[in-house]
């Protein structure tokens, strides 16, 4: 949701957006509940003549000034409908790394045309210039952030989500949030909750998120676990949610145990909205999540830590408090959304500047 979310926000500070996605995805959905203009663009393939030509008249013909990726694939389909339109200038934000090298000739041609490559994390800056024929002065650190005014801790609003999923106002409530696929943790999402029901019978868990398009076998492995476990009716499967900034409301710890993530968005808005994390010790996340300050971290796949950590915030409420709080401030101080926006407004800025020359 990153994508509707940073175009709304563009958009009430006066500039015309058009969100160009595939057709019917939950991301142009959301643009088009968020009354931005749309403009449903299918890139299937790699190089597609006929993609690029469409792609090159929909800029010139709509006097488009800048066009951001957020997707590298499409760039094969971006770069030649750029020709003959020097003028624009293109961004490309990477939202995860490249494992394999991108260094042939072809890959060259392409990212030469790109002129700043936003990485989300340290780790994802890392792997550009690691993976891709690039210059430093290309690439560009820029952490994602939220709105803290919308992920905020309301009390009426925890009230209200607890009431929709029969959780009691004393249970503990533990969540994970995410697209239910296997990397996310899922599956010791699970291991987790039934090792800490044998001691603590009353705690209620959320899964939060559904299928993207394409991965629903994943999904059904994650379901099909959930119902070996046999956890009954604590055991909460929320579907997709729009309204993540209120579900999240309802928990009392989030729990994030990736194999591997390049950023963690969701963790950002679990810890505006006041909440104790504990969480994967990997790759981007890292830059989110201070280990004793702001939640615990623990190995990918290991459940036997994940379950430990969790019972110890869950026998702690001071903790839990601590964490939260701490969460909550440096959100607010190091990811704030606002500041995300003037600083890629600043960067469109200085693109167009470039361009002009």
């Amino acid at each position: 949701m990153h994508v509707p979310e940073l175009s709304h926000a563009l958009a009430e500070r006066g500039h015309r957006i058009v969100v160009a996605g595939y057709p019917g995805s939950p991301l142009m959905k959301e643009a088009v509940r968020r009354g931005l203009q749309t403009w449903a663009f299918a890139i299937q393939t790699y190089l597609h003549p006929l993609q690029q030509w469409k792609l090159h008249h929909f800029l010139k013909n709509n006097g488009i000034q800048i066009i951001h990726s957020h997707y590298s694939r499409d760039l094969w389909t971006i770069v030649p409908a750029l020709r003959k339109l020097p003028q624009i200038p293109l961004f490309l934000t990477k939202h995860i790394g490249t494992q394999r090298p991108k260094t042939d000739y072809f890959h060259q041609k392409i990212y030469a045309r790109v002129d700043k490559i936003l990485a989300i994390s340290q780790v994802i800056y890392a792997n550009i210039l690691q993976t891709h024929p690039v210059q430093k002065n290309q690439v560009e650190l820029f952490n994602l952030g939220i709105d803290t005014k919308r992920f905020k801790p309301v009390a009426s609003v925890r009230e209200k989500m607890r009431q929709e999923f029969l959780i009691p106002p004393n249970a503990i409530a533990i969540g994970i949030a995410g697209r239910l696929q296997q990397a996310k943790g899922y599956v010791e999402f699970l291991e987790m909750a039934a090792s800490v029901s044998k001691r603590h019978p009353e705690t209620y868990f959320l899964l939060i998120g559904g299928a993207s398009r394409g991965e629903d076998a994943e999904a059904q492995i994650i379901r099909k676990k959930a119902e070996e476990l046999n956890l009954g009716a604590r055991l909460i499967f929320t579907g997709f949610r729009s309204d993540i900034e209120n579900v999240l409301q309802a928990l009392d710890i989030f729990v994030f145990p990736s194999h591997a993530e390049a950023y963690g968005l969701v963790i950002l808005e679990a810890m505006a909205v006041g909440l104790p994390v504990i969480s994967s010790n990997c790759d981007g996340i890292l830059d989110i999540v201070v280990e004793g300050e702001t939640g615990e971290l623990v190995p990918p796949r290991d459940v036997a830590q994940l379950s430990d950590r969790t019972e110890v915030l869950i026998q702690s409420p001071k903790k839990r408090k601590q964490y939260g709080l701490a969460g909550r401030k440096r959100v607010q101080t190091l990811f704030n959304f606002c500041t995300m926006v003037d600083n890629l407004e600043t960067l469109y800025e200085r693109g167009l500047l470039q361009r002009r020359r």
